[in-house]
């Protein structure tokens, strides 16, 4: 696969979490009409937790992978670079796992306070 495609790959991921931050941030400024209903807040709020659960899964997988003696933990090399962030590559399978389970928990929280 060529560069772009990779780049292309971290852009969507990273892009769209910093996108829906700065759409949270400005939607909080006081007289702002951007979310009016107040249960569409707090949807947005729990996506950015999953977004959060699952950059901070992709790190703890490769925290655990440098407890081995023959591995080592960069941030910069397996975070940080694109070419991780492909289909198929080391870090969306897990950043979508612990995506999806971040989500999980998040909705089976909101539905045991709602009983």
């Amino acid at each position: 696969m060529t560069e772009r495609y990779y780049n292309f790959m971290i852009l969507i991921v990273f892009g769209s979490f910093l996108g829906l931050i700065l759409f949270v941030r400005l939607a909080e400024n006081p007289g702002s009409k951007l979310i009016k209903n107040k249960s569409h807040k707090i949807h947005y709020l729990n996506i950015l937790t999953a977004y959060m659960g699952g950059f901070v899964f992709v790190l703890i997988t490769y925290l655990f992978q440098a407890s081995h003696p023959d591995s080592y933990f960069s941030l910069d090399l397996q975070f940080f670079r694109a070419r991780n962030w492909s289909i198929g590559n080391d870090n969306l399978g897990p950043f979508i796992f612990g995506f999806i389970s971040t989500y999980i928990i998040i909705f089976l929280k909101n539905q045991y306070k709602k009983l």
